[in-house]
């Protein structure tokens, strides 16, 4: 596959970790899904199939070898996409009388995991973004992307595709602000706080980890009026090369064959990390995380689509110069895949002030010190969280 041109960023300051109080915050919470009707097109990609883990294989040689086609070579047809497909969530609401909670954050995970990578259940005053979000006031909505965990799992050559992934979030985007979220979808567990029932945010900050970020930066360059603000997080525009995100890295396997039981409900096209040593690869530094976060990660992980990492560019709008929100990029000093494990001075800020986000009103980079690809597994998780909280307090978020 040819070199995936995603721009990171970064900055160089370092924040201590973050202190954690002895109790969780009290939170409100509802599981739901969310009927989400699209009508959009996406790409009919010419890709082997992957049936099994020979093919798995196969599709990564295929992606990686020099004379294969690159990626607009890859393009052969469209696709009509008009669905209403099944997006599973949680909303949480922090204490009644908290100052934000009429903010709302709108998180998306990244490939190979659900939404239960902002949630951790290992020590979440440490580590889950849910956790530091309510105590900070705000509400928070995660969801699973298309494709992951509880939502549905269509066509991963034709459907499972980040342009419809964005697609998604508009429209999850759009229930929010009307304030029918929750009262258009199916409860599934939780509480019966009204204000869940009833509630609609004042302004949503759009939150990303990685694909999630790339997702979340399509919302804004294609409907730059639909977010108050963003947090990018394992993304960066980078002005050097992306070794680490060659598909050939991660060590690919057809999911429903590394483990029949656990992804039953995934078809061709869908492919898992197959190993624990291969997520430490993509998502973890030595010397920066605790094994049971390991642990975690591996037991959490989600297939990807063959079709999500062919897309990757696709997400991109061409209105990113009319966003007027602030944006925040945050990066793991040692990210793998972003900057091939060193993030330091790989970016250019007056560029992406300048070109990629002229209208914001504000653009900081954040270098989230000791810190791979998986932020949220990673020690002084929290730190960066503030930072991040911080950035948005100064633009009155």
């Amino acid at each position: 596959m040819a070199s995936v041109l995603i721009a990171l960023v970064v900055a160089a300051l370092s924040i201590k970790k973050g202190k954690a109080s002895p109790t969780a915050t009290p939170r409100s919470c509802v599981e739901i899904e969310v009927p989400v009707s699209i009508d959009t097109t996406a790409i009919k990609w010419l890709q082997p199939r992957v049936d099994s883990n020979i093919d798995a294989v196969d599709w990564v040689n295929y992606q990686t070898t020099r004379t294969s086609p690159n990626n607009t070579q890859s393009m052969i047809g469209q696709i009509t996409v008009k669905e209403t497909f099944k997006i599973n969530g949680q909303l949480c609401a922090p204490p009644k009388g908290s100052a934000r909670s009429e903010i709302l954050q709108i998180a998306t995970h990244g490939g190979g995991f659900d939404k239960r990578y902002w949630d951790a259940e290992i020590k979440p005053k440490e580590y889950s973004y849910v956790e530091a979000a309510l105590a900070e006031g705000y509400s928070v909505f995660t969801y699973d992307r298309l494709g992951t965990g509880r939502s549905d799992k269509p066509n991963a050559y034709d459907i499972v595709q980040l342009n419809v992934q964005v697609e998604i979030l508009r429209q999850i985007t759009s229930l929010a602000r009307s304030g029918k979220l929750v009262s258009a979808s199916k409860k599934l567990s939780g509480s019966p706080d009204d204000r869940l029932a009833k509630y609609q945010p004042s302004k949503i900050v759009h939150v990303g980890h990685s694909i999630g970020s790339i997702l979340s930066v399509g919302l804004i360059t294609n409907y730059p009026t639909e977010s108050d603000g963003l947090v990018a997080t394992g993304f960066l525009h980078t002005n050097i090369p992306l070794p680490g995100l060659n598909v050939a890295t991660w060590g690919f396997e057809f999911a429903r064959e590394n483990n029949p039981t656990l992804f039953k409900d995934y078809g061709s096209g869908s492919l898992v990390q197959a190993t624990k040593s291969n997520v430490q690869v993509s998502f973890l530094k030595k010397g920066t995380f605790e094994p049971a976060l390991l642990d975690y990660a591996w037991k959490i992980r989600q297939p990807v689509s063959v079709s999500e990492f062919l897309s990757l560019l696709t997400a991109f709008g061409k209105e990113g110069a009319r966003f007027k929100g602030p944006v925040h990029l945050v990066i793991g000093e040692n990210d793998y895949g972003n900057c091939g494990g060193d993030c330091n001075g790989t970016y250019d800020l007056n560029m992406i002030k300048q070109q990629i986000y002229p209208a914001a009103k504000d653009v900081a980079v954040h270098i989230q010190p000791g810190t791979g690809h998986g932020l949220t597994l990673s020690t002084n998780a929290t730190a960066g969280y503030k930072a991040s909280f911080d950035f948005l307090h100064k633009s009155g978020l």
